[in-house]
Parts: structure tokens; sequence; C-alpha cells
């Protein structure tokens, strides 16, 4: 008896060791997603905006500057407004990118993978697949592009875009100007109506999970502009708090260079620590382990501490 108690405690202990040894760690990166690059910070982000595009009677595409070389190899990313499909020929567009994305990169930047960040619709999906097989062959690199909740549990019908693999955009999942949205930047109770046919979805996954905050401003109950990079900390005496994240103005004054009105409110979308743990604990229970978590956006880790989105990441 004492052999066998010994032989089965000799058991667990292997089996412990490999579990820990097997293991496999997510990494974590951030997006930088200003028009300039010029980071001078020791550490440097993994993905960078590149390109955006948007479409206003015509394309307009608008360069990232580099300021600063980045001294590692980044993911570059284009981000293209989806009207774009309805309008550009997608065989010629995607060379027209690829090409400036190649001139960019001379003297600038090494890259071994793009991501694509586009929100395609039904009615844009065809011309945005061929898209993205063009840039694919014309690139020869590994491309990723991101992918919404909504394109997952529909995917039968949203289709699967021809990429190596996708991250998972676990933001922005409800309308900023519906009065009931709780939380725009993140609503953990209504991502969790779009927990399905994960187990069914074909592509690989990564996860992007935000760090940004807002403001949204109501007046005479309709959303009449964004402030960006508004939290609760940034509020003053001229604010009187109603039901959750919603705040009064009762004084008209400007709030970071925008003017708002007495009797304004403003609804405050920010994301804490907690939140984002408890994000990765409801993903787990349908998300197989990403490779990959990242942060949107690099110049709001100060708000958190890379030490506790480290943790978060712990999967």
């Amino acid at each position: 008896m004492r052999k066998f108690f010994l032989l089965l405690l000799f058991l667990m202990a292997i089996a412990i060791l490999y579990f820990y040894l097997t293991k496999v760690n997510t990494d974590y990166a951030f997006y930088h997603w200003k028009q300039n690059y010029k980071n001078t910070e020791m550490t440097e982000p993994k993905y960078i905006k590149v390109m955006d595009i948007g479409y206003e009677s015509k394309s307009k595409i608008h360069l990232t500057k580099f300021k600063v070389k980045p001294r590692h190899k980044i993911v570059p990313v284009i981000y293209i407004d989806n009207p774009i499909f309805k309008h550009e020929n997608a065989k010629k567009f995607a060379k027209k990118l690829f090409l400036l994305l190649e001139e960019q990169a001379k003297n600038t930047f090494y890259y071994h993978e793009v991501q694509i960040d586009c929100d395609w619709t039904d009615s844009t999906k065809e011309a945005y697949f061929l898209f993205l097989k063009t840039f694919k062959v014309l690139s020869k690199k590994q491309l990723s592009t991101t992918i919404r909740l909504h394109q997952i549990k529909y995917h039968k019908r949203t289709g699967v875009p021809p990429v190596d693999k996708g991250v998972l955009m676990y933001y922005n999942m409800s309308n900023f100007k519906d009065l009931e949205t709780k939380n725009y930047i993140l609503d953990l109770k209504l991502a969790q109506q779009y927990h399905h046919n994960f187990d069914t979805y074909p592509l690989k996954l990564d996860l992007a999970l935000p760090l940004y905050a807002q403001a949204t401003v109501i007046r005479f109950e309709e959303v009449v502009s964004i402030i960006e990079g508004v939290r609760k900390e940034d509020l003053n005496t001229h604010f009187k708090a109603l039901k959750q994240n919603h705040y009064q103005i009762t004084k008209t004054h400007y709030l970071k260079k925008r003017l708002l009105y007495k009797d304004d409110i403003l609804r405050i979308d920010e994301v804490s620590i907690d939140e984002l743990k408890q994000a990765i604990k409801n993903l787990k229970e349908v998300m197989k382990q990403p490779e990959e978590i990242i942060f949107y956006r690099w110049g709001n880790k100060k708000f958190y501490g890379e030490e506790n989105l480290k943790k978060v990441t712990n999967w």
C-alpha cells in the first residue's frame, strides 16, 4: 500500500512538472495609433499604424510620419474605412497600398507581417476578401486582419477572411450614439451575447483589449460629440454625478479645449484592470488561448502600469 501511495505521488509530481514545462504563456504587445511616431522609450510598440484610409467623396490616405526609426521589427497596421471597398477596385487598391507600404518602410522599418484593420460588411465582403488575397500575394508576408465579435458569431454569413490569422477586437461592441449604451468601450454583459461559434471558427485568433477612455457628450438627449482621453479623474467641480458613469455639467466651461454647456451630460467610458481580467475570464470559457494579447493603445499603458497589464495576460 505504501509503495502504491509513493508511486501515485511520483506520478502526480511528474504530471504537475509536465504541465508547467509545457504551458505556453501568452505574450503581450501594444498598438501605436498616432499620425506621428516619435517614441523615445527604451521599449517599443510592436504594432504601429502606418496608414489611415478614409472615404469622403474619394479615398484619402494619411501616412504616419516617422520622426524616429523603430529599432526592432514591427507589424505595420493599415486602417481602412469600410466604404472604401464600395468604390475602389480591390486588386488595384491592394497594389497601390502595397507599393506605398514598401516606399514607407524603405530605410525606416523592417517588417515580417502586415495587419489590416477593417470592419467589413456583407456588401463589402467580396471586395475586401479579394483585396486581402491580392495583398498577400504581393507582399509575400504573413497577413493578419482584425475580427469583430459579430463576425465570429455569424461567420457563416459574414465569411472568414483569407489571411493567416485574425485578431479579435474585444471592444467598441455597441453603438456610442445609443443613449442606452452602458459603456461603449467595453460592455462585458453585452459581449457575452456574442460568445457563440468560437468552436467552429476556422481562423486562428489573437486578442486585442482596450486601454483608452473617452467622454460622450449628450445634449438635449442626443449624442453630439466625443472627447478622447477623458477619465473620471479629469472631471472638476462643475460636474454632478448622476447614474453610473454619467455626469451633468453644472456650469458652461471648457474641458480639454472643448466647450461644454450647462446641463450637458457626459458619459465617461473607460476600462479598469478588474474589467480586463474579467474579460479574460469570460473568454476562457469559449476561446482557445491566444499567442498574443495586444493592448490598444501604447500611450495609455501609464494609466495601468505594465506589470498590472502583464498579469492580465495570464491565461
